[in-house]
């Protein structure tokens, strides 16, 4: 297991290096593991590097080849490497330089990910809550590489990797961090390889955002619209600063997947009358199990003892079309082409020269890939 991390390690070294150099103002704060509720994670640095673990006015090195141990310890935590331990209800690591450090983060027998960034450990309800201070393009390239479809061509990840990098920038998610790891925000691993096309894709749109009358859009996608990406008020929710406007989509349309699902009409009965919505798709989720409507294009009919749900595409459909840019991507069109598709009305602009949205969290109540 030591060889592989090390290995891990060491190609995500070798792929920062390949990003562009930029100062550790642009960050996120990610955090990360939330979905496992950890009350045990084990850290230890890459090969050759060293970690700082802070906490309370004391200090933990650790160095290469040794692991550290957090767990919850009633409101506090404890970290231990076996021969030393502290307790504090705030741990920091970092590196011996006191800025990012590259190290693996565990939570046993569950998930391990290999980051490069600062790391806090806090105690919440019982739980560690991790959270990753990264670099901007080195999450904008992680989010492109595990949101994207396999094989898409480059101008789609292009408008991909802008895409997150807007949504990112536009606007909070959480009140303790900035965005957390999963769909809830953006689907987040550890750093794709040096020659990966999501890396090289951010690469190339380096800094570039979507704009909406001088303001960073909080930029929406989706796998799969059916045929023609939704307007906010199409799936319940209320107009924003940008309207995300309807448009056709002609190469989903062909290539969309088509799917049916029959649910018990004596458990749904209060779910058959009255419009599709994001906001119902999201209820009959939470009751039938999450996946049970893959898509807000949907139907609604009622068969005897049963609800029948039928509809096509993957997601709420609103902004970007993964699979209609992944189209228009093959058929020769721009990155360009397909974000003026896609977001009409806006323009390209700098991120460091662009305004942020004015609301601190975004108001859009959408999971930005679902």
């Amino acid at each position: 297991m030591t060889a592989i991390l090390s290995r891990r390690s060491l190609s995500l070294f070798f792929t920062l290096l390949a990003l562009p150099a930029s100062s550790f103002a642009g960050t996120l704060r990610i955090g990360v593991f939330g979905l496992f509720h950890p009350r045990e994670l084990t850290l230890r640095p890459a090969p050759q590097s060293v970690l700082i673990i802070e906490g309370d006015g004391r200090r933990l090195i650790l160095a290469d080849g040794r692991e550290a141990r957090l767990r919850v310890a009633g409101r506090v935590l404890e970290c231990q490497d076996g021969e030393y331990a502290l307790t504090a209800s705030v741990l920091h690591a970092e590196s011996r330089h006191g800025g990012p450090a590259e190290f693996v983060l565990s939570v046993p027998g569950r998930i391990s990910r290999a980051y490069r960034g600062m790391l806090g450990v806090t105690v919440h309800d019982g739980e560690l809550v991790p959270i990753v201070t990264m670099d901007l393009e080195a999450a904008v390239a992680s989010a492109v590489a595990a949101e994207s479809p396999p094989g898409a061509a480059l101008a789609a990840l292009e408008a991909q990797a802008i895409v997150t990098r807007s949504y990112y920038l536009a606007a909070r998610r959480h009140h303790d961090f900035d965005f957390c790891d999963t769909t809830h925000c953006q689907f987040l691993r550890e750093l794709p390889s040096i020659v990966s096309p999501a890396l090289i894709a951010t690469k190339r749109t380096r800094g570039l955002v979507l704009l909406y009358r001088g303001e960073i859009v909080p930029a929406l996608f989706s796998a799969s619209c059916g045929g023609r990406t939704r307007s906010l008020s199409d799936v319940g929710l209320a107009s924003q600063a940008y309207p995300y406007y309807s448009v056709a989509c002609e190469y989903c349309l062909r290539h969309a997947a088509v799917w049916t699902a029959v649910l018990s009409r004596r458990h749904a009965e209060d779910l058959a009358s009255g419009e599709p919505t994001e906001a119902k798709r999201l209820r009959i989720d939470r009751q039938f199990g999450w996946s049970t409507i893959p898509g807000n294009n949907f139907t609604l009919e009622t068969a005897g003892e049963s609800l029948i749900v039928r509809g096509t595409g993957q997601g709420h459909g609103v902004g970007l079309c993964q699979l209609g840019a992944w189209g228009m991507a093959s058929e020769g069109q721009s990155f360009q082409d397909i974000l003026n598709y896609y977001f009409p009305n806006t323009s390209l602009g700098d991120a460091d020269n662009s305004a942020r949205t004015s609301s601190p969290h975004t108001e859009v109540r959408l999971e930005p890939s679902r």
